[in-house]
């Protein structure tokens, strides 16, 4: 029994995890932070398959979404934060809303300022978790293909110069 093959492989095992846990863990921080852009470039430097890599990405920024949508709901029932709510909900604040709802803020809003203030901002307008959930995973979808092409063609400059 050859003993180098065993212990090459358990390092080649140890790195994969660790690189797909950080592409996951960024995935879940905050765009303004750049967390996915950095987990697709983690992606990129590891020669990871885009098909596998950014499935992964869209979903772990989904989920981060979902939970910080829910407790930005749950958080409402703080009293404190409830009357916070109640004076920050304006008419013109609901015109913007109903004006650029759900898809332009988690498209256009998402570009801006990242998921997580807009995610709040509907969840404290009322908006229900059942009509966060389909635009949420479309923007997560669309935003990784975007990272991942600045981040390729960015990159292949950089080869470049």
């Amino acid at each position: 029994m050859n003993t180098a093959t065993h212990t090459i492989q358990f390092p080649i095992l140890m790195t994969t995890f660790w690189t797909w846990l950080s592409i996951i863990g960024l995935s879940m921080t905050p765009n303004l932070i750049l967390g996915p852009s950095v987990a697709v470039g983690v992606g990129i430097a590891a020669h990871i398959d885009p098909w596998v890599l950014l499935p992964v990405v869209a979903l772990a920024g989904y989920v981060e979404g979902m939970v910080l949508a829910w407790l930005a709901g749950e958080s409402t029932q703080i009293s404190f934060i409830h009357r916070w709510v109640a004076r920050m909900r304006t008419p013109r604040a609901v015109d913007y809303a109903n004006k650029w709802g759900i898809w332009g803020g988690l498209t256009l809003g998402c570009a801006v300022v990242g998921q997580e203030p807009i995610l709040v901002a509907l969840r404290w307008l009322g908006v229900d978790m059942r009509r966060i959930w389909l635009p949420l995973a479309v923007s997560n979808a669309v935003f990784a293909v975007i990272y991942y092409a600045v981040i390729s063609v960015g990159l292949d400059q950089m080869a470049n110069l």
